[in-house]
């Protein structure tokens, strides 16, 4: 089977996890800048309670002192190290809410 081109051309794959192998994190709504003092770095905010959960909504920007509250600097580390934003979609990936200018 190592060299069958005909078996590799076959590959099954389930429809709900269709969106999550050809989406990527920048399209996902848990992908958010972290603005420090000197420089904005992409992060994944996934993993923090607040906003992994959707208790609160997810925004744009997020202060770096606000994840350091939350999560401590483990916490930031974690959500800075996982925001690649062309990297594919974890299982986590929620597609990001479009605001619609048309409609009022």
């Amino acid at each position: 089977m190592r060299d069958n081109r005909l078996w590799e051309g076959h590959r099954i794959i389930l429809p709900e996890v269709r969106e999550k192998a050809i989406k990527h994190c920048r399209d996902c709504r848990f992908l958010v800048r972290v603005r420090g003092r000197e420089e904005v770095r992409w992060g994944c905010v996934a993993g923090l309670p607040r906003y992994g959960t959707l208790e609160r909504a997810v925004p744009e920007e997020l202060h770096a002192v606000e994840v350091l509250k939350e999560a401590g600097r483990e916490g930031l580390a974690e959500v800075l190290t996982r925001g690649d934003p062309e990297a594919r979609a974890c299982g986590l990936y929620m597609p990001r809410c479009r605001k619609n200018p048309g409609h009022v």
